[in-house]
């Protein structure tokens, strides 16, 4: 039993030694912004026409144009908004430009969306 308590209290001192070394060998982290390392959400940038608005949902259907940041052809979907007001006063035929962010595994919301600028 002896033995085992000083072969503990042997190694306890040694982890506990290591430490100052350890709080030595880092560099002045002053200058760093809290956050910095964080990945950031790549935001796809997309236009089309609304199909249909699920306001209560907060869901919108597009048939948008090639979205060449993810790969994506033309086709027709439902998005789900981050801010249901983003909505208001949008109507099925208005032709419509959008920002897309993923938001999991396989979900994307759209983050801004606008009526299109006529040209």
């Amino acid at each position: 039993m002896k033995r085992v308590t000083v072969t503990v209290a042997q190694f306890a001192f040694l982890a506990l030694a290591a430490l100052p070394l350890q709080a030595a060998e880092m560099k002045d982290t002053s200058g760093m912004k809290p956050g910095a390392s964080k990945a950031t959400t790549q935001v796809h940038n997309g236009s089309g026409t609304v199909k249909g608005v699920d306001a209560n949902a907060g869901k919108i259907n597009l048939s948008h144009g090639a979205i060449p940041s993810l790969n994506w052809p033309a086709m027709t979907m439902d998005f789900q908004v981050k801010d249901k007001a983003v909505l208001k006063g949008l109507k099925p035929g208005q032709n419509v430009e959008f920002d897309i962010a993923q938001a999991g595994q396989s979900q994307f919301l759209i983050t801004r969306i606008a009526p299109a600028a006529r040209k």
